[in-house]
């Protein structure tokens, strides 16, 4: 990873749904679109494991609507973890980690960090702003799709 700004956000939910069928669903980017506003759609190329690769498009700003961003999932232990990153030739750099933890035979931890390069916003908008800033509305927004991610997890 070259040396870039990183902006860093993580949180963690308890979902009533058991382990398996939590993580198929929360570890495969294909269904980013139902619980993360800002894609608009994410192709997984392959079998979820160790080297798939997924094309993510993604709605930063009017000035980039359909942003592409190609990752690699780079760790993987089925009903576990699954980590995706953008290759090195990126423009930006994109890091997300999807954890799943059995608290109970009917209740599952999830836990999701980011990070990326500030320069993403700068790219968006047209013009930088300040790191607290963007790492404020990360977090808020990374907590609104965890309660999104539950709502999805938890339909009958």
């Amino acid at each position: 990873m070259a040396s870039y700004e990183l902006i860093k956000a993580s949180g963690r939910i308890l979902v009533n749904r058991n382990l398996e069928p939590a993580f198929d669903f929360f570890a495969n980017p294909a269904n980013d679109p139902l619980w993360r506003k800002e894609i608009n759609r994410s192709i997984l190329l392959g079998t979820l494991e160790r080297g798939a690769r997924v094309e993510a498009f993604s709605y930063l700003s009017k000035r980039a609507p359909n942003h592409l961003q190609e990752l690699v999932c780079v760790a993987f232990q089925d009903k576990s973890l699954a980590v995706f990153e953008t290759p090195d030739n990126a423009p930006f750099y994109l890091r997300s980690e999807r954890e799943v933890r059995k608290i109970d035979d009917t209740t599952t931890e999830l836990l999701y960090s980011i990070q990326f390069s500030l320069n993403i916003v700068s790219f968006a908008l047209g013009f930088a702003l300040p790191k607290f800033i963007v790492s404020i509305k990360t977090n808020s927004d990374l907590r609104k799709y965890l309660k999104q991610l539950k709502v999805h997890l938890e339909k009958p």
